[in-house]
């Protein structure tokens, strides 16, 4: 249920200011790309700190996809039209609370919990680069002859 409550509260906000394709691209590339910074980027230390066994059984996939949400409410928050209600800007601001404390390492967590820990990281990370991606193909024209016009 926790993976699902974000994703219906988050997910027609983001379609309704950046659109149905790059919220529904968004949310598949950014599991493939959580999964590839969770697997490469902090396998090693996953492997040495909590052991191969838990790293192997435990995989929490929607979880990535998740909490790569939040970046793109973020994203989706600073485009100006259409502008918000006052019941969006609640619902947002609960929803980063709770990514705040979700996020905020537990003195006294198990492996397992250290280990959804870092899936999450890598999703938040993942959604990040999908901002990143979404702005690039959003402005492109302008990115691009920028960076041309640098060059010459």
């Amino acid at each position: 249920m926790w993976n699902l409550l974000p994703t219906v509260v988050l997910g027609p906000f983001i379609e309704w200011k950046i659109g149905s394709v790059a919220l529904v691209i968004g949310f598949f590339t950014s599991g493939w790309i959580g999964a590839l910074i969770f697997c490469f980027g902090f396998g090693g230390y996953i492997q040495s700190a909590l052991g191969i066994s838990i790293y192997i059984c435990l995989f929490y996939g929607a979880s990535i996809s998740v909490y790569a949400l939040f970046p793109m409410s973020v994203f989706a928050f600073l485009i100006k039209k259409p502008d918000f209600s006052l019941i969006t800007k609640a619902i947002l601001t609960v929803a980063f609370f709770t990514l705040i404390l979700g996020i905020l390492p537990k003195q006294n967590a198990t492996d397992a919990q250290k280990f959804v820990q870092i899936a999450h990281l890598s999703g938040f990370l993942a959604g990040i680069i999908c901002v990143i991606m979404i702005f690039a193909l959003r402005n492109w024209k302008k990115v691009f002859c920028s960076f041309f016009k640098q060059i010459d």
